[in-house]
């Protein structure tokens, strides 16, 4: 079948995995699939309904309680939140709120459904590139911008540029690093600050060592630095969402079709 990039990627936001399908990419699309919506459903089967007190602008009524677009980065994977949305019994009363206390591996689950999200974005950019019908080079750019996103700077390293890779890899672990240390290891929680741990999240590595060592531990006193730890671990997050944007367009231009049409046009 043939779709266009556009609608290969909207395709795949809405059912993660069918426009791989639909393009010929059968293993490639259950893959999407069991990733996709395994992580969401993993987590969702823990968290349930409370992961509507993790809208980062609550809304009780109206259209925005059925199309959840405030509940990032959830919503990049469409397909789940509409479902869930649509199951949902009724609006959280606004007092529940402000219960920030999570349940026993509730961090964990919460990451889950998170990185969900953005798993979902890079399989639609990945269908938007088969649907170009380009030739993958050394590594196709979404794996390449995932394996940046799981451990920064990873992807430079396998696409061959080794010390761009470390450099940047380590200056992003190093900051999210000092985020940590300067909050007490209580900068990155998702159950505390929403918004800003959906920019913390997009260092992988780092989201989930918070969620499984940090955030799970009690805190006994409030770091007069906290808000010093929130800032830095989301802007190392920030840092490598723009090494991801790198390595997908290193992993794109050494594509042979890539290389051909810039040796023809020059």
């Amino acid at each position: 079948m043939v779709l266009r990039p556009g609608q290969a990627a909207i395709l795949s936001f809405a059912v993660p995995g069918l426009a791989h399908v639909l393009l010929g990419r059968p293993v490639r699309g259950l893959v999407a699939f069991a990733l996709t919506v395994g992580a969401f459903a993993a987590g969702y089967a823990i968290v349930g309904d409370r992961l509507w007190y993790m809208e980062f602008m609550p809304q009780t009524s109206g259209i925005f309680r059925h199309v959840p677009v405030f509940v990032l980065p959830e919503f990049l994977n469409f397909g789940c939140t509409m479902v869930v949305a649509a199951l949902r019994d009724a609006p959280t009363p606004d007092v529940l709120r402000h219960v920030l206390l999570p349940r026993p591996g509730e961090d964990f689950a919460l990451a889950l459904t998170g990185f969900s999200g953005y798993a979902a974005a890079l399989f639609a950019a990945d269908a938007w590139w088969v649907a170009r019908g380009q030739r993958s080079g050394r590594m196709a750019p979404a794996a390449a911008a995932a394996l940046t996103w799981m451990v920064p700077g990873s992807g430079h390293f396998l696409l061959g540029q080794r010390s761009k890779g470390l450099l940047t890899g380590a200056a992003v672990l190093i900051v999210f690093g000092l985020g940590l240390f300067f909050g007490g290891g209580h900068s990155v929680e998702r159950s505390s600050y929403t918004l800003w741990w959906a920019g913390q999240a997009l260092c992988g590595i780092g989201a989930l060592f918070a969620a499984l060592v940090t955030a799970p531990g009690r805190m006994t006193e409030f770091p007069e630095s906290l808000d010093l730890g929130y800032v830095l671990a989301t802007c190392a997050g920030l840092m490598n969402l723009m090494l991801m944007t790198d390595a997908f367009t290193i992993a794109e231009e050494s594509s042979p079709d890539f290389t051909a049409a810039r040796e023809a046009s020059a």
